[in-house]
């Protein structure tokens, strides 16, 4: 019975939060005046696309390329969709930027870079925060997933932190290097927090620290969690979270919310010189049994991103700001792979469009070579959603969710906008050129 509910509240997820699955692609205008002619790459992109479609499939490119790309323009006399293209594959590669001279100049792909990740970071997390939030997770999913997937005396469990480390290279000489060193892996190193759910869905992500300013219980209490989680989850954390537990609690009741101690999950701490029981003893092992199932979340990362592989090269970062939103992107990508594959998300014609060689970004002027389906598409749509909504009135299950608050900072107004359809598009060549 609850995996048949679960699977109506998945279902309900992505009909009401998905928003961009039947987003017609945004539509370009032009602010910046190339002095020539809109070139084409040194080589055919054929082969970055392959790699791009092998390593996330058609719809979380076509969600970096809709949503995430085109909250700004870019300068350089090169497709807007193969710059994109380009840029996402640099961190899907960790190429050095140079190494992108291949497909175009290097001075043109840093303009990019930079107009992308640094120029535009602000308004990019606060999209990035707000979707990788909401697309994947809900309390009602949580706890059905909780109560189906999780051991007896887990089924309290409906978030797990901790922490992800990057090895580096750091080329910021105002930083003091012992500051970035671990002692675990004997070099300089980046840390950040996750939160995933039980079906192993990153929601919440914090700022990157320096490894020796940063240990995993700070870190936590800087998260925030108490404005983030719903007062029916239960955090399930390791040993080094265990002190700062109480801590939680009293800035949860200072700022008028209702977390305790049994809103968290932490193996059984040690007195000193009291020696664990039998009992507790076993039940640390089989906490530990139960949390090591998240490794799955970065082994499946370092899989999709080189950059984020620490059996690999060292990471190159120049600004901790910018490194912290694109391991955000990765993870919200390798989210959004995961969730299609694990629930069958439909691939519609428009969200392969990408991957043709002559498809660009739609102008006022080349909107014309869009067509339409008709509505037979939407009318398909509003039933099944009608049948959704009637087995959810019917359910006993009382969802109580609460608004959760987004990490954010002041950003500029977007100035371009996507146009939302309810219908799929295909693209069609346009004969008279």
């Amino acid at each position: 019975m609850d995996a048949d509910i679960l699977e109506t509240e998945i279902q309900i997820l992505i009909i009401n939060k998905w928003y961009f699955l039947n987003y017609e692609w945004p539509i370009l205008t032009p602010r910046f005046n190339h002095r020539s002619e809109i070139k084409p790459t040194k080589v055919n992109l054929r082969i970055i696309k392959d790699i791009l479609l092998q390593q996330l499939g058609y719809i979380p490119v076509f969600y970096f390329l809709s949503v995430l790309f085109t909250s700004c323009e870019y300068p350089g006399p090169y497709k807007e969709i193969d710059k994109g293209i380009i840029l996402l594959y640099q961190i899907i590669s960790d190429k050095p930027g140079s190494d992108m001279n291949e497909f175009i100049p290097y001075t043109s792909f840093y303009e990019v870079y930079k107009k992308f990740w640094i120029t535009n970071r602000i308004k990019l997390n606060k999209i990035i925060n707000k979707d990788i939030k909401e697309l994947f997770s809900n309390i009602k999913i949580r706890l059905l997933s909780a109560n189906i997937y999780n051991p007896d005396g887990f089924k309290n469990s409906t978030l797990f932190i901790d922490g992800h480390d990057s090895k580096i290279k750091y080329y910021n000489p105002d930083i003091v290097r012992s500051t970035l060193y671990s002692h675990k892996f004997k070099r300089p190193v980046i840390r950040t927090q996750t939160v995933n759910d039980v079906n192993n869905m990153v929601i919440f992500i914090s700022s990157s620290e320096r490894c020796s300013m940063g240990n995993d219980g700070s870190m936590f209490l800087k998260m925030n969690l108490h404005k983030k989680m719903h007062i029916a989850d239960c955090l399930a954390a390791d040993g080094g979270y265990t002190l700062f537990v109480q801590k939680f609690k009293e800035i949860s009741i200072s700022e008028g919310y209702d977390f305790t101690v049994k809103n968290m999950s932490c193996p059984i701490r040690k007195e000193n010189k009291v020696k664990l029981t039998l009992e507790e003893e076993s039940y640390n092992k089989k906490f530990g049994a139960f949390r090591s199932g998240n490794e799955t979340i970065y082994s499946n990362l370092a899989s999709k991103f080189e950059r984020f592989n620490n059996n690999k090269a060292l990471v190159q970062v120049t600004d901790i700001n910018v490194y912290n939103t694109q391991f955000k992107v990765a993870v919200l990508l390798m989210n959004m792979w995961c969730f299609i594959e694990k629930n069958n998300v439909k691939v519609e014609p428009h969200h392969m469009l990408w991957y043709n060689d002559d498809f660009e970004f739609p102008t006022k002027i080349s909107r014309i070579n869009y067509v339409f389906l008709d509505k037979a598409k939407n009318d398909k749509n509003y039933n099944e959603m009608i049948n959704l909504q009637e087995k959810y009135r019917n359910m006993s299950f009382n969802n109580n969710d609460i608004e959760i608050e987004i990490d954010s900072e002041p950003e500029e107004e977007i100035t371009l906008k996507h146009k939302k359809v309810k219908k799929p598009i295909i693209f069609i060549k346009n004969l008279d050129r």
